[in-house]
């Protein structure tokens, strides 16, 4: 009988077999095994397991922000859905109908008087006061990138206008602490877009002091780790007021619609970052699909298949919807996957177990 009331001897695994064990589970297992001893937590916040874990192969997803008035904190939601072939994850946020952008599988987003960092894969956030010359909102352009060089997050901030500033506020997001750049004196004004590539935030200007041909417009760039700005050359007939930039397959592409003919096409460039020398990628011709002059196709991702995933932002005063579209290279087909007023499509979905 007193056998039988023994506890039977713990089991010791050591750690780097632990690590090992931790690298093929679900997300939703290793949040849970975070809480269960200190020595697992360690581990999963690790360096070396944040590293590993980025770089086992996972199926493709699209992270997409479903708005929400609950005024709950922003979480993913429990299960994925499927948009034809497409894995979309959901972020529960009542912020999704303000700009948000995304870096490295973190989001960014501005609130009045504060700004937000959010990793969904753990449910972390991390708030900063805003300045007061920023608390509006209204007018100004906002970056969120990674330092390529440090790792660190880099949240930038600039006025639309000059006339009211040509100070660059930026934030080091481990430190908490804000810095002043100056922005290029040519800049006049800056649309609200912007991405991050390789360690750059890019935006598209106007400016003066330029040559000016066909737009206009132009792209800067500001290096996060050097801390300086400066002009992307881009194809001119590309860069214009309507052009979307996005990150596509690590890759600086625009893309924008034109109409040569009779048809619409849709045409997107990428760019080789180190020669800054552009490519056309794809000509979409969207023959067939019902769109307004407002409609706005923005690139968001390359499936395991090699096909393309875009977002349609169709904007009007009796509509908001938004729809997600495929195009297969191989038939030249479109074909639209969903389409819902409440989902923000962000982008690609990268799971991200890096502590904030």
């Amino acid at each position: 009988m007193s056998e039988e009331k023994q506890s039977p001897n713990p089991i010791y695994i050591v750690p780097d077999l632990l690590e090992e064990i931790f690298l093929r589970l679900p997300l939703k297992s290793i949040l849970k095994f975070k809480t269960i001893s200190k020595q697992w937590r360690s581990i999963l916040e690790s360096d070396s397991f944040v590293q590993r874990r980025r770089s086992v192969k996972q199926s493709r997803k699209i992270l997409a922000a479903y708005n929400c008035n609950c005024g709950g904190r922003p979480c993913l939601l429990p299960e994925s859905q499927f948009q034809g072939d497409e894995e979309i994850v959901y972020l529960h946020c009542d912020a999704a109908r303000r700009p948000m952008l995304s870096c490295n599988g973190l989001v960014c987003f501005h609130e009045p008087d504060y700004i937000t960092v959010l990793n969904p894969s753990t449910g972390q956030n991390l708030r900063f006061h805003s300045s007061s010359r920023f608390r509006n909102g209204s007018d100004m352009v906002m970056g969120f990138g990674r330092d390529r060089v440090t790792g660190s997050y880099i949240v930038v901030k600039m006025i639309v206008e000059p006339m009211f500033g040509d100070d660059c506020d930026v934030l080091d997001v481990e430190s908490g602490e804000w810095k002043k750049l100056k922005r290029p004196h040519y800049v006049t004004s800056l649309e609200r877009q912007s991405v991050c590539v390789n360690g750059s935030i890019y935006w598209l200007f106007s400016g003066e002091g330029l040559l000016h041909i066909g737009s206009g417009y132009h792209l800067l760039a500001l290096d996060l780790h050097k801390e300086e700005f400066h002009r992307v050359s881009a194809p001119d007939t590309l860069v214009t007021r309507d052009t979307k930039i996005v990150n596509l397959e690590n890759r600086l592409a625009v893309a924008k619609i034109t109409i040569p003919g009779p048809a619409r096409i849709l045409e997107i460039c990428s760019m080789n970052a180190g020669e800054e020398i552009w490519s056309n990628t794809y000509a979409i011709n969207l023959a067939g699909i019902t769109a307004s002059k407002w409609s706005v196709f923005t690139p968001v991702a390359v499936s395991d298949q090699g096909n393309l995933v875009l977002y349609n932002d169709r904007k009007s005063l009796f509509n908001d919807r938004k729809s997600l579209f495929k195009y297969y290279p191989e038939t030249c087909e479109l074909r639209c996957l969903s389409s819902d007023s409440c989902v923000h499509v962000l982008s690609p979905y990268l799971e991200n177990m890096a502590p904030l």
